[in-house]
């Protein structure tokens, strides 16, 4: 349903519209229909409707996601339109507040979180994964009754749906379904932008890999990173890049560190520097290096959640 759903909305869009939507209270546009431009009032109405339609389907899936009071504004002078949800009561966003408004980073970081999320429901719904979306929430729900948090919850959800996917799913479906999710998000705020014209290959720039860690950074998945050059494995003559992380908002799973959050981003970026493997070993008590590999440099591995190995680097 989900599916049929973002495929209306899409169809009623066009690039050269004046019309889109808005959350009245804090100016974003929901998804699905973020990016969007509608040719007339109606149409954006309609869209505005469906974009509705679609939420309120999703929230069965990620309970905490946003209530919006969704608008339509045109893009000129004029007033935006009071064109609201009626199905949906206004609500704020499901995170911690301060003040009047939540805070910026944490409305980022749990936006990233849901957009994740909706991409991969809509991709096991698309395969009719019945069986793991039904574990996904089970274990969700075992975290919801112990984390008061919403900012947490939102956490806990993609935490519980690498477990799931990493135990219920073999190495090459995972690949699949997350090269499938990324698709569907098609946006440079999760996935970051990057640049692919680049002389000297040898570069650490050259991956891909500095943009979205850019992206991961700014929505607050991270708090910093460094990148190391290629490195070279003289025995296989493969190349991986290291990437050292800190306070990733993430928490380890009895052994496991959950990477789905950042292989989809990963998977969003380039095509040609889609991770074949992630490898992590932890580096102190609030960070973490992953080493990661792209198609052709090593077997798939670690794509939802990786082992943490100790030791040197």
């Amino acid at each position: 349903m989900l599916r049929e759903i973002r495929a209306h909305i899409d169809a009623l869009a066009r690039e050269s519209g004046e019309f889109y939507l808005v959350c009245s209270r804090y100016g974003e546009q929901p998804v699905p229909a973020a990016g969007l431009r509608f040719p007339t009032r109606s149409t954006a109405r309609e869209a505005a409707r469906a974009t509705t339609q679609y939420r309120q389907t999703l929230r069965r899936y990620d309970p905490q996601l946003p209530h919006y009071d969704i608008v339509v504004c045109q893009d000129t002078e004029a007033t935006a339109d009071a064109t609201h949800e009626t199905t949906d009561p206004p609500d704020s966003l499901s995170i911690d507040t301060a003040g009047d408004a939540p805070a910026a980073e944490q409305r980022a970081l749990v936006t990233f979180c849901h957009r994740v999320a909706a991409a991969v429901f809509e991709t096991l719904a698309a395969g009719e994964y019945d069986d793991i979306e039904a574990a996904v929430m089970d274990a969700y729900f075992e975290h919801a009754e112990s984390e008061s948090s919403p900012n947490e919850l939102c956490l806990r959800l993609l935490e519980s749906m690498a477990t799931v996917l990493a135990t219920r799913l073999s190495v090459g479906e995972q690949a699949e379904l997350l090269a499938e999710a990324a698709d569907r998000l098609d946006d440079t705020s999760v996935a970051g932008e990057t640049t692919s014209d680049v002389a000297d290959d040898t570069a650490a720039t050259d991956s891909g890999v500095d943009g979205v860690f850019d992206a991961l950074q700014a929505q607050g998945v991270i708090d910093a990173y460094r990148q190391s050059p290629w490195l070279l494995d003289r025995r296989t003559g493969s190349r991986s890049l290291m990437v050292h992380v800190s306070a990733y908002a993430f928490s380890p799973h009895e052994g496991q560190l959950p990477t789905l959050p950042i292989v989809v981003a990963l998977y969003g970026s380039e095509t040609d520097w889609r991770p074949a493997a992630v490898e992590v070993r932890d580096a102190d008590a609030d960070s973490w290096r992953l080493r990661i590999a792209p198609i052709g440099e090593a077997a798939p591995d670690g794509l939802v959640s990786a082992p943490i190995k100790p030791g040197q680097r």
